[in-house]
């Protein structure tokens, strides 16, 4: 295959005004314009140059004519027309929340609003949604798999989450608020923390409780540690920074089978059986994986898969994208971390029933986790969950690659629920009763924060541009244009790192626009 011009025609006023910005160092990125050329700009450096001689060829004499004549420095060459990107649909009446609902959702969750306060002045450059969701993160933490609701269709729902923190990176310092909850589970829960996941066996041994080869060589602390933390073996979780790292490795050799491990235990199946090639057969039970990361738009674009938004890996995410009105808090002159933020998590993580350890499964039962109350829920959730599946239909305009979001965020409200009402109940000390009680209430502020969740999924499409089909295109185009010779379809997708499939069809569709074309040999 090799690469033609991608201009055959003259280039549109608001393209050639964008790259001939681009071209003197001007922003663009808030110009209107063509996907295509923000997708282009974007995946480029034009402080090189190899990406711009890449950028000479791909626009061809007439592309570049077009931009030289355009003053960068100038005013816009047309009006610009605001238009609304991946809107958000409206809930339907029937589903949405009154003014009375609202007062109710307001009076639950005060731990998580604490928590919040606190960590928006610690790290006050981080977006509040931000640490809202690392509140839950810590919460479903300290509760494991020992509360669930047993749903009127039959599943059982347990509070593990799954949640990504989406920004650019430096600015909305991401890594600051993920820190502060990792300092927090430090101090209340340590042996709730599993080590970062190397190899799928490697994981699979640490879920399945399996000491370390060298844990008789370290120290007496985290051997207590450890030891503390197999008793929760498969109900711990995973704090971890640039998240589309773990999704980049996915397509490895040495990582086969991540990503699906990964997605069985959002599922918390009650055991789970693995022969691994060094430890012999793993054994997992009671699994409740939560996980809290934290990735940028440019890389997570980079990583994702054509089949990640379908399959539902990252529809088991909570995807956080920085709130609309963003805007920076005071910072605290105070460092420390509030005991009482730190005792209630610990409060909440020993009054739940303690399951058996490792050694003494095979002799005594398995924990039964508590099973909540929830009979207020089930009008709402299901008002919720029947106008969210209308806005799946097959004729509904909505991103396909959201539909999967869509399909799960009832059961993602209905775990905020849980951990909601498990944080108000241990809150009441002495008063409160033998377990917690989900109420209509906690269900409101979960949907509450469901809500701003969707809306924020929406925001990430727009954020990582146009979709993996175009971003595999441009990426084919740039390898090809950097090659002296001919690339074989095998070169091609062994060098992107790609499956067959998605660039056999991409490099059709570039064929038709007359982007590439086939050099056959004998």
């Amino acid at each position: 295959m090799m690469a033609q011009n991608l201009l055959a025609n003259p280039l549109p006023k608001t393209d050639a005004y964008v790259l001939a910005r681009a071209l003197v160092g001007l922003e663009w990125r808030d110009l209107p314009g063509s996907t295509l050329a923000h997708l282009i700009l974007s995946h480029l450096d034009l402080t090189t140059s190899h990406d711009m001689d890449f950028l000479r060829r791909l626009l061809g004499p007439v592309g570049l004519a077009g931009t030289f004549w355009v003053d960068p420095h100038g005013p816009l060459p047309e009006p610009l027309v605001k238009v609304e990107v991946n809107t958000v649909p409206d809930l339907p009446a029937s589903a949405r929340l009154t003014g009375e609902q609202l007062q109710q959702a307001a009076e639950v969750g005060q731990w998580l609003d604490a928590y919040v306060t606190w960590a928006g002045g610690a790290a006050n450059e981080t977006p509040l949604g931000f640490h809202q969701g690392a509140g839950l993160w810590l919460a479903a933490l300290a509760i494991g798999r020992r509360l669930y609701i047993h749903t009127p269709w039959g599943q059982r729902v347990f509070p593990n989450v799954y949640l990504m923190l989406v920004a650019v990176s430096t600015y909305y310092r991401k890594s600051a608020g993920l820190n502060l909850a990792v300092d927090l589970a430090r101090a209340a829960i340590p042996h709730m923390l599993l080590p970062q996941p190397g190899s799928p066996e490697a994981f699979m041994c640490m879920l399945g409780g399996v000491l370390p080869p060298n844990f008789d060589s370290l120290s007496q602390r985290d051997r207590e540690r450890l030891n503390r933390g197999n008793t929760f073996a498969a109900q711990r979780g995973i704090a971890r920074d640039e998240l589309s790292a773990l999704f980049k490795s996915f397509g490895r050799d040495f990582m086969a089978g991540m990503k699906e491990l990964i997605m069985q235990l959002y599922d918390c199946p009650a055991h789970m059986d693995s022969n691994t090639n060094n430890r012999g057969l793993v054994v997992i039970q009671d699994a409740a994986l939560s996980i809290l990361g934290a990735a940028t738009p440019a890389e997570l674009a980079a990583s994702l898969t054509v089949g990640d938004w379908h399959n539902g890996t990252l529809a088991r995410f909570v995807l956080l994208t920085p709130e609309p009105d963003y805007a920076e808090r005071s910072a605290s002159n105070d460092s420390q971390l509030p005991q009482p933020l730190v005792s209630l998590i610990r409060q909440l993580h020993e009054a739940l029933p303690v399951p058996p350890g490792p050694e003494a499964l095979g002799d005594a039962p398995l924990l039964e986790p508590w099973s909540l109350t929830a009979s207020e829920l089930w009008e709402p959730l299901r008002a919720y969950e029947q106008a969210l599946r209308a806005m799946t239909a097959p004729d509904a305009p909505l991103d396909d690659r959201l539909r999967g979001v869509y399909g799960r965020l009832h059961i993602q409200a209905l775990k905020t629920a849980i951990i909601l009402a498990a944080l108000d109940w241990i809150s009441l000390g002495e008063r409160r009763q033998s377990r917690p009680v989900v109420r209509a209430a906690h269900w409101y502020r979960a949907q509450q924060m469901a809500e701003t969740w969707r809306a924020s999924a929406h925001r990430l499409l727009h954020d990582l541009g146009e979709n993996e089909e175009t971003r595999l295109e441009t990426r084919i185009l740039k390898l090809l244009s950097g090659q002296s010779g001919e690339l074989s379809v095998r070169d091609i997708y062994r060098a992107l790192r790609s499956q067959r499939k998605p660039v056999i069809e991409a490099l059709k569709a570039l064929e038709q626009d007359g982007q590439v074309e086939q050099a056959f040999t004998r």
